[in-house]
């Protein structure tokens, strides 16, 4: 696999919005086309993404990185630290949302450096792990996620309820 020596981590900034919605917009689109059951999409989500992704910005709590290559934004990763979940059984952690990397570049270590940058990031902030959840039939995220050190712990399991 080829190395990118090249790109730059950095936090995201207001400008980056409408690519990073783009991003996270196609994210979507493949959750929905894995599992449209499960995977919401809506018209103009790229603006949706935007909007939740500028809010981010502005939480103390959440990480927003950008993965540059000659000054192109070619990928983000989102995260937040989040408080004691008693439902979860889940301590105070930090949760990686979205790890996403642009197809003309993917296979290129982009995401193995976004993702290290979102942990070291997630370690400033002091929480103790990192979660996150990868869909059933992303395997690339899978692989990726498993190189790094994190281990299966839970399934999450969907049933459509039926309206009469």
């Amino acid at each position: 696999m080829p190395k990118m020596s090249n790109v730059t981590v950095r936090r995201a900034r207001i400008v980056d919005l409408p690519t990073l919605g783009r991003l996270g917009a196609s994210l979507a689109r493949a959750h929905h086309r894995w599992d449209p059951k499960r995977f919401f999409v809506v018209p103009k989500m790229h603006e949706g993404y935007a909007w939740w992704l500028g809010r981010e910005l502005k939480n103390r709590k959440a990480v927003v990185l950008t993965a540059e290559r000659a000054g192109r934004i070619v990928g983000y990763a989102y995260g937040r630290v989040e408080p004691r979940d008693w439902n979860a059984l889940r301590d105070e952690c930090g949760v990686a949302v979205d790890l996403i990397v642009s197809p003309r570049v993917r296979g290129q270590g982009v995401g193995r450096i976004l993702g290290q940058a979102l942990l070291a990031a997630f370690e400033k902030k002091g929480v103790p792990r990192v979660i996150l959840l990868a869909a059933t039939k992303n395997k690339d995220a899978q692989r990726l996620f498993h190189r790094m050190g994190f281990r299966p712990t839970v399934v999450e399991m969907a049933l459509e309820i039926r309206r009469r």
